[in-house]
């Protein structure tokens, strides 16, 4: 009873926990930081100063702060930084020198000028409490201030670094963690999961060596106290220098710096301020080998300029001598769609990180390697559109990564699409390295760039590894945070924008930014500002296509002709309530377009489409709405196989095509003992991406060296494969011939019994996945197994091909990582019982009789398999530990002997022993 009473009241709490952050009105703290810093570019040191001021705007009374104090992710391999990466195989800070990590120290806090009490977070070394001498009441201010000093770590870990003196200086100062509706959001931080923190003004002061040139959130006011005043004419002397510099190289070839080496630092410095109000960082960038361009943009809805940034080193220039015009057209397009960007300045920068080909933040975005120049444009668009998502509207990116990352790329992959430096659909991706010939071929003249979206978001359920997008941001795998938290929410949300129409999309979203720029909105928000916009209910949208991993999927029943148009029956036999697209065709020409307005699963509903003379109905023609099986989405009229599409036969394999059936080929050759050199083809159905229903079959022929006989033999492979979600059906057969080595004096009927014998194989397995969390460090299967296999000739007794079966249990699981670094372990076991029956030769006076034999035996066997990672390398020591139990139960009506059975603890199955 009080268990239960226990429970309740718990319930009851966490419910009206939720009640609450629901009801509670919307607020904001105000955070301003005043930062004096210097740069000692010989130790790789910050020392610098911060005073925070802290208004409360909130209801509540604080009695403590939570700070990030974030280079310290950089010090130990026990930070969640060092885990997750460990976690992705990434072990350089488990064994990182002194020298490569990074820390900050030096923290001595005060509150109003008095000392303060503060502490380490309990598990987390980059989290400290900095607790109020009284607690801070709603509508208060206080000022927080300490020194700390920054030991900036080796470039190669995160975003924080440095490479040689090229600097990049990130999430470099201790700040307070964002409290909201739902209390304090105290985070270490990650790799995977970015950031989540206040708005605010940023007033920066930098010293360091006079020849730096520094890319960074902010403004230069000009001041008396600083050497703003020289350092933009050094800046503008700089965009000069670069333009003739370039004009120089292109009549002369020559480089200035081809070693990309970096100059003497300056033996004089200079300090230099940034001011930025409505940000909620602040970065910075150091380089002394910086080319510098200079450039402007005028906004699309208020006319403003705003001034464009480069700066790069010699390392890619001649990438990067286009890339004002990068910067300045995704400036302007973000934007067109999304509100006018609001600051003065935004800047670019070549820098060396390893957290992907770029990094945010307020104003400024760093730039890896990019190799060609469209990555480098798509790169700089991607990063300059996060001043919107992520920037000017502050989702918490660690607990909403779609909104930020996702329809950042939304808006990436729109303004590629838009953008007029690229020719074709598919904007030279593919037809820049592929002849128009072998784009025919291929089948991908029509492929247009979007479609990388689409497929790329449908490989996660594909592979049986979904998850929604509505997840935080450390429980994606790897693979899936680019696949469903880039790719999918970037589809599903032009999929929306399809059905609301271009127009009132991009009214939405400028409502959403007018409604909360400067602020923290949360998916609820997002979906409020777009509803009071386009006047619809987009729950079905947000409810199904955000936080669930469902599949759409509309399907077409049947149809006919009417007086002037066609009429088809369709249904949603999806798990998504979605609208679909209803488009009819006359031959190729489009005569009739209609939408399904939202619906849930299971419905039915039947949809007159106008337009004269159709002779076909396809749903969703242009591929917007991910359909899970677009097999089912055509329809033709007076057509014997109305609902089977055209069937396609094709060398290798394609992109998946829902208006073929597509089967594939491929020339075979292969070799065995028995049936020596054999010849073929495999036919299968095997497509990009994977299909959940595969087919293939490779028939072979041959003719065995051994045999007396001068016809050909048939063997081959096949394979039925079946996969949804965590399941995976397999069904296999295959044919090919084995040799019983007898005495040739021996003879059965007069008939020679050293002949190629076909064994004929046949398998049914089922697998389910046990592991639902992606990112557990455990990784889990069960299999069960039936075998059915004739004609394998066990010894030099057997003169008739015997039957066998066999049916097997197993679990097999990977902990792929433990206390011990580097450690992986394999481990398992599998019950399998095997039934054998065949005829033996047993000599009787005149000639010989054929015996049944039958045996019926269990082998059990457990497994254990340990690999260990030396250091940071590839070099691995593995262990391994097999051990088996063989059971045999004997018929005590028939001959039996284990024979070589007895091989297959020792030997291992399929050594000896085919199971």
């Amino acid at each position: 009873m009080n268990k239960h009473f226990s429970l309740l009241t718990v319930g009851l709490i966490g419910f009206c926990t939720i009640i609450s952050a629901q009801t509670t009105p919307y607020f904001q703290q105000t955070v301003n930081h005043n930062i004096h810093v210097s740069l000692n570019d010989t130790d790789h040191e910050l020392d610098a100063e911060i005073w925070t001021t802290y208004t409360n705007n909130s209801d509540d009374e604080l009695e403590y702060l939570w700070y990030h104090v974030w280079p310290n992710a950089y010090s130990s391999a026990k930070s969640a930084l060092a885990k997750q990466q460990m976690r992705g195989g990434n072990l350089f800070l488990f064994y990182a020198m002194a020298k490569d990590l990074g820390g900050i120290d030096g923290l001595d806090f005060k509150v109003n000028g008095e000392p303060a009490e503060w502490e380490f977070h309990a598990e987390h070394p980059d989290i400290v409490k900095v607790h109020l001498r009284k607690p801070l009441k709603p509508g208060e201010t206080i000022e927080l201030q300490t020194p700390f000093k920054v030991r900036i770590p080796s470039g190669k870990i995160s975003r924080l670094g440095h490479i040689g003196q090229s600097y990049q200086i990130t999430q470099w100062y201790p700040k307070p963690a964002v409290y909201d509706r739902d209390g304090w959001h105290e985070m270490p931080y990650l790799n995977q999961g970015e950031f989540y923190s206040e708005f605010g003004t940023f007033d920066v002061t930098i010293t360091l060596p006079a020849n730096y040139t520094i890319g960074a959130t902010g403004d230069m006011p000009v001041s008396v106290f600083t050497d703003n005043e020289s350092e933009i004419s050094r800046l503008n002397q700089l965009d000069l220098n670069t333009r003739e510099y370039f004009k120089s190289k292109d009549l002369t070839g020559v480089t200035d710096n081809p070693s990309n080496e970096f100059p003497e630092s300056s033996k004089s410095v200079k300090t230099l301020n940034y001011h930025q109000e409505n940000v909620h960082d602040f970065a910075w960038f150091a380089d002394k080998r910086f080319k510098v361009l200079k450039d402007s943009i005028e906004l699309p809805h208020s006319g403003r300029t705003v001034t464009t940034w480069v700066m790069f080193t010699p390392n890619e220039e001649d990438l990067w001598r286009d890339a004002s015009d990068y910067i300045g057209n995704a400036t302007y397009y973000y934007s067109l769609w999304n509100g006018d960007y609001p600051y003065n300045q935004v800047t670019a920068i070549d820098g060396t990180i390893s957290a992907g080909g770029g990094m945010e933040y307020p104003n400024v975005t760093v730039i890896g390697e990019s190799g060609t120049a469209f990555l480098l444009d798509v790169v700089i668009a991607h990063e300059v559109g996060h001043n919107w998502f992520y920037g000017i509207l502050g989702s918490n990116e660690r607990t909403n990564a779609w909104m930020d990352e996702g329809l950042n790329s939304l808006n990436e992959t729109r303004y590629l699409l838009e953008s007029e430096l690229y020719d074709g659909k598919d904007l030279g991706v593919i037809s820049s390295r592929l002849s128009e010939k072998w784009m025919k071929r291929l089948d991908l003249v029509d492929f247009e760039y979007r479609w990388i979206d689409e497929i790329a978001s449908i490989l996660p359920a594909r592979f049986g590894t979904p998850q929604p997008l509505q997840c935080h941001s450390d429980v994606f795998s790897s693979n899936n945070y680019g696949a469903i938290v880039y790719k999918k929410t970037a589809a599903i949300f032009a999929f929306l924008r399809q059905y609301l129409g271009t127009e009132k999309f991009d009214k939405a979203m400028r409502q959403y930014f007018q409604d909360w720029k400067f602020k923290h909105p949360s998916p609820i928000d997002l979906q409020t500002s777009m509803e009071n916009s386009c006047g619809e209910d987009l729950s079905w949208f947000f409810n199904d296509w955000i936080k669930t991993t469902g599949n759409n999927d509309w399907k077409i029943t049947g149809g006919k002709k009417t007086g002037g148009g066609s009429s088809v029956n369709l249904v949603n036999s999806g798990d998504l309530s979605s609208p679909v697209e209803v488009v009819a065709f006359k031959e190729d020409k489009e005569v009739g377009r209609v939408w399904v307005e939202p619906s849930i699963p299971g419905t039915r509903v039947t949809v007159d489409i106008p337009g004269d003379g159709a002779t076909s109905v396809v749903l969703d023609p242009d591929r917007y709405d991910l359909d899970y099986d677009r097999k089912n989405n055509n329809y033709r009229f007076n057509s014997l196989l109305s609902k089977i599409e055209p069937l396609q036969v094709r060398f290798g394999t394609r992109l998946e095509d829902g208006t073929k059936t597509q089967v594939f080929f491929l020339p075979v050759m292969a070799w065995n003992a028995h049936n020596r050199m054999m010849f073929g083809a495999t036919f299968h159905n095997t497509t990009l991406p994977l299909r959940d229903f595969e087919w293939m079959v490779t028939p072979l022929i041959s003719k065995p060296t051994f045999s007396f006989s001068n016809e050909l033999q048939l063997s081959g492979l096949s394979r039925l494969s079946y996969h949804t979600g965590p399941w995976s059906i397999n069904l296999r057969a295959r044919r090919f011939s084995t040799y019983e080595f007898i005495d040739d004096s021996l003879t059965l009927d007069n008939v020679v019994l050293e002949n190629p014998t076909p064994m004929n194989r046949l398998s049914l397995s089922v697998i389910r996945k046990l592991n639902e969390v992606t990112n557990s460090k455990w990784e889990s299967k069960i299999k069960y197994e039936s075998v059915l296999v004739n004609g394998f000739m066990d010894s030099e007794e057997y003169s008739e091909t015997p039957f066998r079966s066999s049916h097997s249990f197993a679990f097999d699981a990977i902990k792929k990582r433990g206390k011990i670094i580097g450690l992986q372990q394999k481990m398992g076991f599998e019950t399998r019982q095997f039934i054998t029956m065949e005829n033996q030769i047993e000599p009787m006076p005149g000639g010989y009789e054929l015996i049944l034999s039958k045996d019926i035996f269990n082998v059990s066997t457990a497994y254990y398999q340990a690999t260990k990672r030396i250091t940071n390398s590839s070099k691995k020591i593995k262990l391994k530990i097999l051990s088996s139990i063989l059971f045999n139960k004997k018929d005590e009506n028939v001959w039996n002997s284990l024979n070589n059975n007895a091989q297959i603890p020792t030997s291992g199955f399929g050594a000896q022993f085919d199971p």
